[in-house]
């Protein structure tokens, strides 16, 4: 089948952009011929991803201007490669098949400052995404999880029958529980500087205020434990908090060099009490490693935890004594229910391969 993949920018940078580049790959084995109709990429990318390439002019000017004009020639570029059919991953309204990797940007932009919501991006990319999902340029849509499925629905009333939800995949060769947790443990407690007698509670993110770390933190006051945070340093106000509230021997901010895999594997628990997000790869990525996790309801990745039964629920992820009883539950099971969590973590994964997401996509195309 020839396809087209549409994207502003195919480098290696976002969630989005680590998917495309992988799903190009296995798509090129599978034996489809594809075009790439993208405003920027890098020698290395054009020469790992085989096919015809298809630069669109990137103008100089905002953002917001180069979101404009790249949404414009996508769709001439696609109809003049002649392809079965194209498939979008970002800001533009007309394709064939467009797949969300980023959720309900309406949702999301009510956790922007002020000024944010009412930038001329933030407006703009609404409106993109209202064309979006109540126009018909676009035939199908795939979502990464029922939760943002059932929030586009509702928000734009899009017709149910034009989704399809397909759950990202998680390579479980790699993300995989250490062979020895306790030597692994042992090693990255003496690394950071942990007492290996607490309990580590784990928390990745890059966007702080949104992945609910203030009131991580303040559940921390009431809970005996240690925090590693990894993916980004702690800002003045932050470390302020950290510091006045005596804090500072259980908070240990991770390098973003560190290998995540170690993470999960020493570890105790996996805490994400996220605002919103459309389906964090971390949640899969923890649960291959047989870390179980308090996981967000606002995160679409929920829909593969069972509470009490590979993993546990935040339902009020914001609100910090809620969040601490909740800690305080997990850190009370005994070795024998901790570890009974922890193999049904990596049981209800193990399914998501790559190969079973391709076989799942091949249906998609075939519907078209």
């Amino acid at each position: 089948m020839k396809l087209a993949l549409i994207h502003p920018q195919i480098i290696r940078g976002t969630a989005v952009e680590t998917f495309l580049i992988e799903f190009a790959k296995r798509l090129v084995t599978a034996g489809h011929e594809l075009t790439y109709i993208t405003s920027l990429t890098t020698p290395e990318i054009g020469a790992m991803l085989p096919g015809r390439w298809e630069l669109l002019p990137r103008i100089r000017g905002s953002a917001t201007m180069r979101m404009w004009h790249f949404n414009r020639l996508a769709p001439r570029a696609a109809a003049e490669a002649r392809v079965d059919l194209s498939i979008g991953f970002g800001r533009t309204c007309a394709q064939d098949i467009h797949r969300n990797g980023t959720g309900t940007h309406r949702l999301y932009g009510n956790l922007l400052p002020l000024w944010q919501r009412y930038s001329v991006r933030h407006l703009f990319e609404l409106h993109l995404e209202r064309r979006l999902y109540t126009g018909r340029e676009t035939r199908r849509f795939v979502t990464s999880s029922a939760r943002v499925a059932s929030q586009l629905q509702g928000i734009y009333g899009a017709d149910g029958e034009r989704f399809t939800i397909l759950s990202p995949p998680v390579e479980t060769a790699l993300f995989k529980p250490a062979e020895n947790r306790a030597n692994v443990r042992d090693l990255l407690c003496r690394k950071l500087n942990t007492d290996a007698a607490k309990p580590v509670l784990l928390f990745i993110s890059l966007s702080h205020r949104r992945r609910g770390l203030e009131p991580l933190l303040e559940a921390l006051k009431s809970v005996d434990a240690t925090l590693w945070i990894a993916g980004k340093g702690l800002n003045a106000a932050q470390r302020d908090f950290v510091n006045r509230n005596g804090l500072s021997s259980r908070v240990r901010v991770v390098p973003v060099t560190s290998n995540l895999v170690e993470l999960y594997q020493a570890a105790d628990w996996f805490v994400h009490p996220t605002q919103y997000d459309a389906f964090s790869n971390t949640v899969l990525q923890s649960m291959a490693c047989g870390l179980p996790g308090l996981v967000s309801v606002m995160d679409g990745a929920v829909d593969h935890i069972r509470n009490g039964e590979n993993g546990f629920m935040l339902y009020h992820p914001q609100q910090p004594q809620e969040l601490a009883s909740r800690i305080y539950e997990a850190l009370s099971l005994g070795e024998t229910q901790w570890q009974a969590l922890s193999n049904a973590s990596r049981e209800t994964v193990l399914p998501r391969t790559w190969a079973r997401h391709m076989e799942e996509w091949d249906g998609v195309l075939k519907d078209g």
